[in-house]
């Protein structure tokens, strides 16, 4: 099939009149679509900025606590310490370990 057969095939090119009314009225909306693909691209591009801004808050977190690791740390060589002294560190050698509970496996899987 040639490229001319194909642009007369009634698939492309209406046959009657009622079908290329009703293929007219098919059409995409183009104002709404413009509409859509606008909305879809600031929410992309809030969410973008969004991510960013949370990694921006962890990482400040982060660099915050390190800091503050080392101005508590009671080792005078507190960046060279091989040891954490960390509250958290603390706690587990004052509890004993405990072990695991293991879940249920459900009856629906």
């Amino acid at each position: 099939m040639t490229a001319a057969e194909c642009l007369l095939h009634p698939w492309i090119k209406p046959l009657s009149r009622k079908q290329a009314l009703n293929r007219s009225r098919s059409c995409i909306n183009m104002r709404n679509f413009r509409k859509f693909n606008a909305r879809r691209k600031w929410k992309l591009s809030y969410n973008t900025v969004s991510a960013c801004n949370r990694l921006c808050r962890t990482r400040l977190l982060c660099d915050l606590r390190k800091e503050d690791e080392e101005l508590s740390c009671p080792c005078p060589a507190a960046p060279l310490c091989p040891q954490r002294c960390c509250e958290s560190d603390q706690e587990e050698e004052r509890s004993p370990h405990t072990a695991l509970l293991r879940r249920r496996r459900s009856s629906c899987s």
